[in-house]
C-alpha cells in the first residue's frame, strides 16, 4: 500500500512513523522544510517540500501511484482541497481528512462529502473522538481507559490495581482459576516506566496499570476486584467550553445518564453561545484557575473535574487546583506528550492525548476492510485490534499452537455469533469471528499478514 500525506505536524509526522514501520510505502508533503528534515532524519520515508493542496506538488509526488491520501494539515480547507485535487487529477482511490471546523460537520451538510461534492471518504474530527472518549470514561467508573468493541459487546478497560485489590500478588494462572466465570483477559501491563505484554506466571503489583478485555456483564464486578467501588458520576465541572467541551456536554445531555454538568468558560461570547445551545448545563464566565469560581461551582462536590481548554498548563494547574478542593477524579487534556509521564506523580488522575486518538482513528480508516477497530496504545508500544476471521485466512479453523503466534501479539477475546470467548491456546478460530487482539508495534504487520486472505 501507497500513502501520502499532507501535513507534517505531530499527528502527520506520527501516522508516517507508524504506517512505514508496517512496510507501507509513505511520503510527506508539507512546506516546511525543518518539518520534513526532522522525518527524514528519523523515518524510512519519502519527503516533498511544497503546498499539498497544488496541483503542482501533488504530481512532483506521483500521486498518480498512490492508494490512500491522508490530508492532516492545519487548515482544514487544504485538507479538503487536497482530497479534491486527489481524487479529480490523480484518481486517488481513498482519501481521509481531518477537519475540525464544527460547521463543516453539521448533519444538515453531510451530502457536501461524496463523489460528486468533495470527495472525502473518512472525515476526522479530533474534537468530537477527544469528547466521545471522554464520555467513555466518565460513564465507566474506576477505569483510566475505555473502549467498546464487537458491536458493544466487550469492553477494552484501562484499570489501576489499588492496594485493596484481591488480585495483587497472583498469577495470571491463578486468576483464572479463582475467577472463572467472569469472561474478562488481562492483555498487557504499564508498570512504572515498564510496558509488557503478560503470559500465564505474570504475577499483578500494586499500583499496575494493566488493560483487558472484558463481557460488559461483568465489567462491574470485574472493577471491583481490582479495587474500584466508585459510583456513576452524578456530577461534573467542564473547564473550557471550545469544540470538545461542548461536544461532551451534548453527548451527556443526550445520554441515559442524568449528570449535572457545570462549564466554566473564559470568554463572554463563547459562554453566550453555550448557553443558548446547551439545554441543561450551568455555564459560568469566568477564569477557571480562580479559587473562588471552582467554590462558586461546588467543584468539591464533582465526581469529574475535566480541563480541556487550548493551553496545557491551564489544564495542569485548574486540575491541581480542583483536586486541592476535594474533586473525586480529575482528567486533563494534554497535547504536549513529554507532560505526561509527570502528572502522575503530582496527583492528576487521567490524561487525554488528543493525537494519539486522532492517530487511531485515522489507522483505522487507513486498514479498513476486515480491520473493525484500531486503538493505539502508549505511542509507540502497540495497537489493540478488532478484526473479522476470514475464510481463507491464516487463522481459519486453527488454533493458536497451529498458527504459531508471536509472543508479542495477545488474543484477548472472540465474538462468535451472540458468544463472547475468552481463548486458551486450544480455541480454533473460526470463520466470521469478530477476536480482539494486542500486538506491539514490532509484530502489527505479521498480525494483519495472518488475517489477510492466503
Amino acid at each position: 500500500m501507497k500513502s501520502i500525506i499532507c501535513g507534517a505536524g505531530d499527528v502527520g509526522y506520527s501516522i508516517a512513523d507508524k504506517l512505514s514501520k508496517e512496510n507501507f510505502e509513505v511520503i510527506v508533503i508539507d512546506e516546511s522544510k525543518e518539518k520534513l528534515k526532522k522525518i527524514s532524519d528519523n523515518l524510512d520515508v519519502k519527503t516533498v517540500l511544497g503546498a499539498p493542496s497544488l496541483p503542482s506538488t501533488l504530481f512532483n509526488a506521483s500521486a498518480k501511484e498512490y492508494d490512500i491520501l491522508i490530508a492532516v494539515t492545519k487548515s482544514d480547507e487544504t485538507n479538503m482541497i487536497c482530497c479534491q485535487i486527489g481524487h479529480t487529477l490523480f484518481g486517488i482511490p481513498k482519501k481521509i481528512a481531518r477537519i475540525r471546523q464544527q460547521d463543516y460537520l453539521k448533519g444538515e451538510w453531510q451530502n457536501l462529502y461524496s463523489s460528486k461534492n468533495l470527495p472525502i471518504d473518512d472525515i476526522i474530527s479530533p474534537e468530537e473522538e477527544v469528547a466521545k472518549a471522554l464520555y467513555r470514561r466518565i460513564k465507566s467508573p474506576g477505569t483510566i481507559d475505555m473502549l467498546e468493541l464487537a458491536n458493544n459487546r466487550i469492553k477494552l478497560v484501562g484499570i489501576k490495581c489499588e492496594a485493596n485489590s484481591k488480585v495483587l500478588g497472583k498469577t495470571l494462572r491463578k486468576l483464572s482459576e479463582e475467577f472463572k466465570n467472569y469472561l474478562a483477559n488481562i492483555l498487557f501491563v504499564f508498570r512504572g516506566e515498564e510496558k509488557f505484554i503478560v503470559n500465564s506466571s505474570t504475577i499483578l503489583k500494586k499500583d499496575d496499570l494493566i488493560y483487558m478485555v472484558v463481557d460488559n456483564s461483568n465489567f462491574f464486578e470485574i472493577v471491583k476486584e481490582f479495587g474500584h467501588y466508585e459510583m456513576q458520576a452524578q456530577k461534573i465541572v467542564i473547564l473550557g467550553g471550545g469544540n470538545i467541551g461542548y461536544s461532551l456536554a451534548r453527548e451527556i445531555e443526550t445520554s441515559e445518564y442524568k449528570i449535572a454538568t457545570n462549564i466554566i468558560e473564559n470568554n463572554k461570547l463563547r459562554s453566550e453561545f453555550l448557553a443558548t445551545n446547551l439545554k441543561s448545563a450551568n455555564v459560568t464566565n469566568a477564569d477557571g484557575l480562580e479559587s473562588s469560581i471552582l467554590e462558586e461551582v461546588d467543584v468539591s462536590e464533582a465526581d469529574y473535574f475535566i480541563a480541556v481548554t487550548n493551553d496545557d498548563e491551564v489544564n495542569i494547574l485548574s486540575s491541581l487546583l480542583a483536586k486541592r478542593a476535594g474533586t473525586e477524579h480529575c482528567i486533563t487534556l494534554i497535547n504536549n506528550s513529554s507532560y505526561s509521564s509527570l502528572l502522575n506523580n503530582i496527583g492528576i488522575d487521567i490524561t487525554i492525548d488528543p493525537k494519539l486518538i486522532t492517530i487511531s482513528k485515522i489507522l483505522e480508516k487507513v486498514k479498513g476492510g476486515l480491520i473493525r477497530s484500531d486503538y493505539t496504545i502508549a505511542e509507540g508500544f502497540g495497537e489493540v485490534i478488532e478484526a473479522e476471521i476470514l475464510p481463507n485466512s491464516q487463522f481459519a479453523n486453527k488454533n493458536i499452537n497451529q498458527i504459531n503466534l508471536s509472543k508479542s501479539i495477545r488474543v484477548g477475546a472472540i465474538l462468535r455469533k451472540d458468544e463472547i470467548i475468552i481463548p486458551n491456546s486450544e480455541t480454533i478460530f473460526k470463520e466470521n469471528d469478530d477476536v480482539v487482539f494486542f500486538s506491539e508495534t514490532k509484530s502489527i504487520k505479521k498480525l494483519e499478514e495472518l488475517l489477510s486472505l492466503k
